[in-house]
């Protein structure tokens, strides 16, 4: 049995051996539970697609702590691997540049593996999850117990190459290291690799000792629809599991220790001194500084009161549900929804959702995790100095499974009229302009990024409507200046294409509009300047019969019909003022000596009607010759021929003028058959009556 034993460690040890070498995770030389090897670890779990078994901790089937815990058992007890931590932190004020960290939310850990980006077993559903470490909810970091981490030195993890300085590896900066300057990305990677036996004098820092304690079964954490409950061991013996403190410790002082009442009589002697010179200077506060003396003994001789613990009444907890009387749970969930721990407004109802957003609640605010709203809870949650759940949001920021922050805004944004478009869940440009245009309005740095001051802002229940609602501000973008903008070109007032964007072309034309319908020029279309563009009774620009790039209508079409006619435009009758239609424009105008512009003002148009008429004229006598031809011919009785054929030199197929000479020429040569035929029978008549 022993030898089948060492055989199986053998085998996995090879198979583990080959597969780091065949990824590229090659560890740097350390101590054997790394960091980089855990990243490793975790890389692998991923890539492979490591099944999510509720309790396991083998190669292949993991939960979530068993992902950390089957990389050579580190991670402490596993039902509470940030207890056995040595060092740790809020996410919310960042993640340290380390790779191998854990994290941590109520119920669930996961491992940061660096640049922003953290790997975690999520579900049965879901498996190896490797996602944006700042888009989930974590909570904590934390330094893995049994994993150690490098001080100086270089690693390598999936063929790039990270320089640790002070415990961290550096980003956005450079340095020169045996001569050679390395710059160092937003990531940390470096641009260029060092020697391979750079990696080897990498310095790591002692393993972490972990506190003692007696293990066996393993309480373990499993996942039911995003909801985390505990499993207890059956076993009915007790293990002890000693919590070491999160308080940083105190450094013994080095200094030579005196005692209380030494400092405290030094201190008198020196009081003493001061007073006395006063006393000299002005008697006349003498009497008052003994009054005073007085008082002070007093109070020192007043019994100490010791602190009464504050009695922590129960407010709200699952089950509860608001009836006509009471708003309790809605309060509490509308505090939750400002705060950015439920994305939903308030339902009266104390269920899953709101017991999970109060559990992160009570974590991020250092307080009980127990689900349950007490009074000490709820006095936090009231109070200004409560901890939000914000996230930075901003372009490219989207939505994961189960995270939803940039939809819950844009729906936000929604409901107080500053975003007009479909809720994506993808911070766009649409979803930052209506982000600028609330930070202006509320006077906030107008920067487009949602950080946590104007989310704040935003969900509060105290945030107002867009003072200008269905307007279209300079700066903005979305459907409502889409509208504007294809009005505008209809107006002739804008030409080009739609840009979407409320940008300096779309301002001028803007300002033309206002300037012609008798407002005031401004940066913003009011809601009353729009309701009169989208009307009949809109002004057309003042310059609408000057045909340029961009215009579109009936009269464009006749433009290039007319063209196609003269032989200088060979395109399709669309009715749009394309780059075509400009050089064609443009020599029509150069053969006529007329100023090229490629714009048709009065006198190009004037100019191409009167040649169009000619050519048509000329085209028509033509016609008119060969058909007159064809009619004395069938008279004649020799147009005997199966089909009549008249030649109309046109250029362009799709020219409703060639259309027309074309549908009049085969009329006149049909009624010629006809002629023909009629002749026919007549003949034939009277060939039967002899």
């Amino acid at each position: 049995m022993k030898i089948v034993k060492k055989s199986i460690v053998i085998f996995l040890s090879l198979t583990i051996a080959l597969l780091t070498t065949v990824t590229g995770l090659m560890p740097v030389s350390a101590q054997s539970s790394s960091n980089i090897g855990l990243c490793a670890h975790c890389f692998t779990a991923y890539w492979e697609g490591w099944s999510y078994v509720w309790g396991a901790a083998s190669y292949g089937a993991v939960d979530c702590s068993g992902l950390i815990w089957s990389y050579n058992g580190v991670g402490g007890i596993r039902t509470d691997m940030l207890a056995a931590s040595s060092e740790w932190g809020y996410v919310y004020n960042g993640i340290p540049n380390i790779h191998g960290l854990g994290l941590h939310h109520p119920g669930h850990v996961g491992v940061y593996v660096g640049s922003g980006m953290a790997i975690d077993a999520q579900s049965p559903s879901l498996g190896i999850g490797y996602h944006n470490a700042y888009s989930a909810s974590w909570v904590e970091w934390f330094k893995i117990a049994g994993v150690s981490y490098p001080y100086q030195g270089w690693v390598l993890l999936n063929g790039e190459s990270f320089y640790y300085e002070n415990g961290q590896y550096l980003s956005d900066t450079s340095r020169t290291l045996d001569g050679v300057t390395y710059t160092f990305n937003s990531a940390g990677v470096s641009d260029i690799a060092p020697p391979a036996s750079a990696y080897e004098d990498t310095d790591y820092s002692a393993p972490v000792q972990e506190q003692p304690y007696y293990y066996e079964e393993p309480v373990y954490y499993y996942e039911d629809n995003n909801n985390y409950y505990v499993e207890e061991s059956s076993e009915e013996e007790s293990y002890y599991y000693e919590e070491p403190s999160r308080e940083p410790e105190v450094q013994p002082s080095v200094v030579e220790e005196t005692s209380v009442q030494e400092v405290s009589k030094e201190e008198s002697k020196e009081e003493s001194k001061e007073e006395s010179k006063e006393e000299s200077k002005q008697e006349s506060k003498k009497e008052e500084s003994k009054e005073e003396s007085k008082k002070e003994e007093s109070k020192a001789e007043e019994p100490v009161v010791e602190a009464v613990d504050e009695v922590v009444e129960l407010i709200a907890e699952y089950g509860y549900k608001d009836d006509a009387e009471s708003k309790t749970v809605s309060s509490i969930q509308t505090r939750l929804y400002e705060l950015g721990y439920i994305h939903e407004k308030a339902s009266g109802s104390y269920d899953d959702p709101t017991v999970n957003a109060v559990m992160l609640f009570q974590s991020k605010n250092d307080l009980e995790i127990s689900g349950i709203v007490d009074s000490k809870t709820y006095r936090v949650l009231k109070s200004n100095d409560a901890q939000s759940n914000f996230s930075i949001l901003s372009n490219g920021t989207f939505d994961e499974a189960g995270k939803i922050p940039v939809q819950s805004l844009q729906t936000r944004l929604t409901e107080l009229e500053y975003y007009y478009d479909d809720i994506t869940g993808f911070y766009s440009e649409l979803t930052a302009s209506a982000v600028r245009q609330f930070q202006k309005d509320n006077k906030i740095k107008s920067t487009g990024i949602a950080d946590v001051d104007t989310q704040l802002r935003i969900f509060s229940s105290k945030a107002k409507k867009n003072p200008n609602a269905g307007s279209a501000v300079y700066g903005t973008s979305g459907s409502v200046i889409t509208k504007m903008q294809k009005r505008l070109i209809e107006l002739r007032y804008l030409s080009g294409i739609v840009s979407e964007k409320f940008d300096d072309p779309t301002l001028e034309a803007v300002h033309a509009f206002q300037n012609a319908s008798g407002f005031e020029e401004s940066d913003m279309m009011t809601a009353e300047q729009l309701e009169l563009l989208y009307s009949d009774k809109a002004v057309k620009s003042p310059d609408y019969s000057v045909l340029k790039y961009g215009y579109a209508g009936d009269d464009v079409a006749q433009l290039q019909s007319r063209l196609a006619a003269l032989n200088y435009y060979d395109g399709k009758t669309s009715g749009v003022y394309s780059n075509t239609l400009v050089e064609a424009v443009e020599k029509f105008q150069s053969d006529n000596n007329i100023d090229v512009t490629g714009n048709v003002d009065e006198q190009t148009l004037d100019l191409i009607k009167t040649e169009a008429q000619r050519e048509t004229a000329h085209i028509g006598e033509t016609i008119v010759l060969k058909t007159a031809a064809i009619s004395d011919e069938a008279l004649a009785g020799i147009a005997d021929s199966k089909s009549v054929e008249i030649d109309v030199d046109t250029p362009d197929e799709n020219s409703p003028i060639k259309d027309t000479i074309t549908l009049s020429a085969v009329l006149v040569a049909a009624s010629a058959l006809v002629i023909v035929f009629t002749k026919g029978l007549k003949r034939n008549a009277k060939k039967t009556k002899i």
